[in-house]
């Protein structure tokens, strides 16, 4: 994963400060490590920055990176 790469909620995930509902989309902030979990920083789309683990989201491709992959193939 890497800063700037869109992503999308998997299911409601409940944080300390408030609740992201399903299909919540996001941008990657940061990734780190903490007591041996990796943990992505997530700034939600109209909403505050959370910190999820990696199989809490998905990630979005966008139009570009789908026009690249085509052009490419």
């Amino acid at each position: 994963m890497r800063q700037g790469q869109r992503c999308r909620a998997l299911h409601n995930i409940n944080g300390h400060q408030g609740l992201i509902r399903a299909r919540t989309d996001g941008t990657i902030q940061s990734e780190t490590n903490n007591l041996g979990r990796r943990l992505i920083g997530v700034q939600w789309d109209g909403s505050f920055q959370m910190y999820v683990f990696p199989d809490e989201i998905e990630l979005i491709q966008s139009h570009i990176e789908r026009d690249n992959d085509l052009m490419t193939s």
